[in-house]
């Protein structure tokens, strides 16, 4: 299961999800770790790593894409926990949406990649559908 992050040059964020973490704890802040690849390109660069995201990171994200769909406006961003990932997606009065996003691996003090894209709205449907179906097998568990 992945969900794709899409620039109009090309730029392509995939993060698939693997697997729970730890399958058989009942521990909110366990149970919701989720085994994840991220692959990045963008031109010029390629990176591809295993991280450990949380699904209460995917629900938060996509419920600031809903609104921001919705309002066609506005900001969401995914941000880790652990500092693997951070991206934030900002949307003008056009519809056309700026994307930053910075990677980090290993997690905390690693190499990092920090770049920039556009995309259009259109890939906005399609970004949330992707997360509504990872989310439908893989929900948040519990309350914090």
């Amino acid at each position: 299961m992945k969900f794709h992050l899409l620039g109009d040059e090309n730029e392509k964020v995939e993060i698939g999800v693997v697997t729970r973490s730890h399958p058989n704890t009942t521990d909110y802040w366990d149970i919701n770790w989720i085994d994840s690849i991220v692959n990045v390109e963008i031109p010029g660069y390629v990176v591809q790593f295993y991280a450990s995201l949380r699904t209460d990171e995917l629900s938060d994200f996509l419920h600031e894409l809903k609104l921001m769909n919705r309002n066609l406006k506005g900001k969401a961003i995914l941000s880790n926990l652990d500092s693997y990932i951070h991206f934030e997606c900002e949307m003008d009065r056009l519809g056309k949406m700026k994307w930053s996003g910075k990677t980090c691996f290993p997690a905390g003090n690693g190499a990092e990649l920090t770049f920039e894209f556009k995309s259009d709205q259109s890939y906005l449907e399609r970004l949330i559908k992707e997360l509504e179906s990872i989310l439908s097998v893989f929900p948040v568990i519990g309350n914090s």
